[in-house]
């Protein structure tokens, strides 16, 4: 009866989080600011790829302007164009609609991926929906993140056909690199066809690239000399590295490395699913630019950690979970502290229960068994 008691009282606690947290800034921002997702911004990307006579990286405030969009960003984007290839069948349709079907397809990547963790469709559906009371969910409808959540959970589905693995790895990759550190898992147990897999999907897209726009490429990289840099420094970016250079210097960033090293090192040794879990992490502690959407690609890992044994991933997850509602009471779009403190329980969750799966199925683990 006692643990029904706090059981209640912390599903009470976390519904009032939730309702103040959208009330007051989530619900109130996409009213206000309905066509500002980064989305805009590789429709922008997409479209000069299929009419060459338009910029590829032009200055966003400029270009967001043509499109009636309202937003003070001055500067070019920092996507790769690689990213700009999976929007241009949205070009088809007035910016507006293609957004709107965009984001339902990145709500339906959300559903699959809910499938691919074997729940019928109807539960799927309702985990979809359910996900959006989660901020990085939510914020992510209008970004990249769902593609890469959905990409590294059928590698993991199809962990045992290393091609097709490999192959999902690339897909997930295209819109930001950091979700390839996956392929380190099956690289390390010599799977080599999945490093085929990734690289055939590179090859292809590079090709159609430069049969688009021969310039696509250069264009990239002239465009993200300074850019790229220039957005690292912004006092909003939540990416690790970044954070604790602020917080705490050589020391800090010392902190966080051996941190990463521990979590890449336990996840490529176990063979669970918290192994994988562990190096989706990694890629996305890697990020050199971080918001609070960039943590979508953790959730179905941290909902399956929540059904561990073992108290302490349980709580190092809630907390995980929770931060990012801190994150959007604090700022309406994101705060960099709990943005890389939610990376940090995350990790220190995943290693926890990686390591622990793997004293499980150690020989001096298992039972006796006379013959």
């Amino acid at each position: 009866m006692k643990q029904k008691i706090i059981n209640a009282i912390i599903l009470v606690s976390f519904a009032i989080m939730v309702s103040v947290v959208y009330a007051r800034n989530i619900i109130p921002a996409m009213i206000d600011y309905p066509l500002r997702y980064d989305i805009a911004q590789d429709y922008i990307g997409a479209q000069a790829l299929v009419h060459p006579s338009e910029e590829l990286y032009p200055v966003l405030v400029t270009a967001f302007e043509k499109m009636g969009i309202l937003w003070q960003a001055d500067h070019r984007s920092t996507h790769p164009p690689t990213a700009f290839l999976l929007v241009v069948p949205f070009t088809l349709l007035d910016y507006p609609l293609a957004q709107t079907l965009w984001m339902l397809c990145m709500l339906a990547c959300i559903v699959v991926t809910a499938r691919l963790f074997n729940l019928n469709w109807k539960m799927s559906m309702l985990a979809g929906l359910l996900s959006l009371a989660w901020p990085p969910a939510i914020w992510s409808l209008g970004q990249f993140t769902p593609i890469w959540m959905l990409g590294l959970a059928l590698a993991y589905r199809f962990r045992e056909k290393p091609l097709l693995s490999g192959l999902f790895i690339g897909l997930a990759s295209l819109p930001k690199y950091f979700a390839a550190a996956l392929l380190m898992h099956p690289i390390w147990r010599k799977r080599w066809s999945a490093l085929i897999g990734f690289a055939a999907v590179w090859a292809a897209a590079i090709a159609l690239l430069l049969l688009l726009r021969l310039d696509s490429i250069s264009a990239y990289m002239a465009s993200n000399v300074g850019n790229s840099l220039d957005q690292i420094l912004r006092p909003d970016n939540g990416a690790l590295a970044i954070v604790a250079w602020r917080m705490g210097g050589w020391p800090g960033l010392a902190v966080v490395g051996v941190l990463a090293a521990c979590v890449f090192w336990i996840g490529l040794h176990s063979d669970s699913v918290f192994g994988w879990a562990c190096m989706v992490w990694l890629g996305i502690a890697c990020l050199p630019i971080a918001w609070v959407y960039s943590l979508l690609p953790l959730l179905p890992w941290l909902i399956l950690t929540l059904k561990s044994e073992n108290k302490i991933p349980r709580m190092l997850v809630l907390i995980a979970l929770a931060l990012p509602y801190l994150s959007a009471a604090w700022l309406p779009i994101s705060n960099p502290w709990f943005v890389a403190l939610s990376l940090v329980f995350s990790g220190l969750a995943f290693s926890l229960e990686a390591s622990t799966e793997k004293r499980k199925k150690s020989p001096v683990n298992q039972p006796l068994v006379i013959q």
